[in-house]
């Protein structure tokens, strides 16, 4: 198959980004109608264990492959890229099938002594048996990023999704009738065989794959200091996502625990938390689809660029990548804050989900930026500082979670998480700037594209309001809303070149290093 250079790489992972998320959130719509938001909750905690099971056994593996791999072919040796993958191999299988059976051992201490809440040990089992296909996943992927065929991976998430939808449909209509302990076990289920379809796919294609034939270069290294190498960069990620993992653990135990601290019952706090993790921040999410492929994408090639000291490729890739993404997070803010009650109403019938909706988006230019940014800064192997940073990241948000929750509520949990948000992306943003000769452009980068979201989400809303017929469905008022706003935003973007052709023409295909 043909490589793809970096705009058609881009593409490609945005389209089956984009897929991905759509038929995930059609998945989270028909489990929260079918479950209620109680019943959301208690998924959300059991999938919080499960990722971070998957994170101890995986953490780091796909983005070490992809720059190691990448690094290696910059060199033109493939006979290293082998040796690279036959080591990770190794580590990923021994790690996941140990993590795996400690989870299921222990499904009922966890779910009884960290959960407090026995609904889901039936869930925690089933989901530990798919952290091996993951991890293994996990790696073959980000092969597959690194040699820039990122149609592989892509279409592997596409299809595990379609199977997930249509397997979900089918187990809940079977099981989510009953108590919420076997709807949970049921939706776990899908889970795992999605992950085992999935990496059956995924190891056909990379035993397929005509590149793996290719012995250009000498690979002199031992498989003991290809490991001792893979250590060192796979070292601060792991830190970082093992961090990371219990952070969120704690996070999910604390926060239902905190509403009810705040007045709320065990039911209103297990629901106030199925909305916000598993309603409102997948609808937040969604547009992340759009970045996170540019994030995927930018490691290994600033990892390239790196390798061949191309500054001014780093620096190009860099600040048009975080230039297009504050683009498309500030009409998220516009769309989603002066359409977020609509949206709430329209995907999960809930008014309150619409609202929370509306007070969380402010989160998400930070959110978004401080994703490009950490993929920049890894690719530059500035693995420890993302480390430090989320150290400090975790350690704020653990506290204020815990004294804040029972004071403020829901007021201060959207609070805090602004904050975090906004500290994190100026650390890293900091960070980027000593590292690199990148320098920020606030007018272009900010300013212009704040401006013209605003503008277009305001008249918008207006001629919704005030123009379209009052009998008109939620969809169609929705549906026009968004479709005015992208439009005006995008004409404006343009009088105030602000998007340009060679802003856009940043990724070129042509330009490969």
């Amino acid at each position: 198959m043909k490589k793809q250079g970096l705009a058609m790489s881009a593409y490609i992972s945005t389209i089956g980004s984009v897929a991905t998320k759509t038929l995930g959130m059609i998945s989270t719509v028909y489990i929260s109608n079918r479950i209620g938001a109680e019943g959301v909750g208690l998924y959300q905690l059991a999938m919080t264990i499960y990722m971070m099971a998957y994170t101890i056994a995986s953490a780091g593996m796909s983005t070490s492959v992809s720059k190691l791999v990448a690094e290696e072919l910059g060199k033109g040796n493939s006979k290293g890229v082998k040796r690279i993958m036959k080591v990770f191999f190794l580590i990923s299988i021994a790690a996941s099938v140990t993590i795996s059976g400690l989870v299921f051992i222990n499904a009922p201490f966890i779910a009884n002594h960290v959960i407090k809440d026995s609904r889901t040990i039936l869930g925690l089992r089933i989901l530990s048996l798919s952290v091996p296909f993951m991890t293994v996943s996990s790696c073959l992927k980000g092969y597959f990023y690194a040699v820039k065929k990122m149609i592989k991976p892509v279409s592997s998430d596409v299809f595990e999704q379609i199977v997930k939808v249509l397997m979900v449909i089918v187990f809940l209509q079977r099981w989510g009738n009953g108590s919420l302990a076997h709807a949970c076990g049921a939706i776990s289920l899908v889970m795992t065989l999605g992950e085992v379809f999935s990496f059956s796919y995924m190891v056909f294609l990379y035993t397929t794959d005509p590149d793996r034939r290719h012995n250009r270069g000498i690979s002199t290294s031992r498989g003991i200091d290809i490991f001792i190498q893979i250590i060192k960069i796979l070292l601060p990620i792991t830190l970082t996502a093992y961090l990371s993992s219990i952070i969120t653990l704690l996070q999910n135990v604390l926060i239902p625990l905190g509403f009810r601290k705040s007045g709320l019952t065990q039911m209103e706090s297990m629901s106030m938390y199925g909305m916000i993790e598993g309603m409102v921040l997948p609808i937040l999410f969604f547009p992340v689809a759009l970045l996170t492929a540019s994030s995927t994408v930018l490691t290994p090639e600033i990892a390239r660029a790196k390798a061949r000291n191309m500054s001014e490729r780093i620096e190009s890739l860099s600040g048009r990548t975080i230039h297009l993404i504050m683009v498309l997070a500030m009409i998220v803010v516009s769309v989603f804050g002066n359409f977020g009650e609509e949206l709430g109403l329209l995907i999960y019938n809930n008014r309150q989900v619409g609202h929370l909706l509306q007070f969380f988006v402010f989160i998400t230019p930070f959110m978004y930026i401080e994703i490009v940014i950490d993929g920049i800064l890894k690719g530059l192997g500035e693995q420890n500082s993302c480390l430090i940073y989320r150290i400090i990241e975790a350690i704020l948000s653990v506290v204020l979670i815990y004294y804040l929750l029972p004071i403020k509520g829901v007021i201060g949990f959207i609070g805090l998480n602004i904050g975090i948000n906004i500290l994190t992306a100026t650390l890293k943003m900091r960070r980027l700037i000593k590292v690199t000769t990148i320098k920020i452009n606030v007018s272009k980068w900010f300013f212009y594209p704040a401006l013209a979201a605003t503008a277009a989400g305001m008249t918008a809303k207006v001629i919704v309001i005030y123009l379209l017929p009052q009998h008109s469905s939620l969809l169609t008022q929705v549906t026009l809303g968004v479709a005015i706003a992208l439009n005006i935003y995008y004409i404006a973007l343009h009088l105030l070149e602000n998007l340009t052709a060679q802003d856009l023409a940043g990724l070129d295909i042509r330009r490969k290093v």
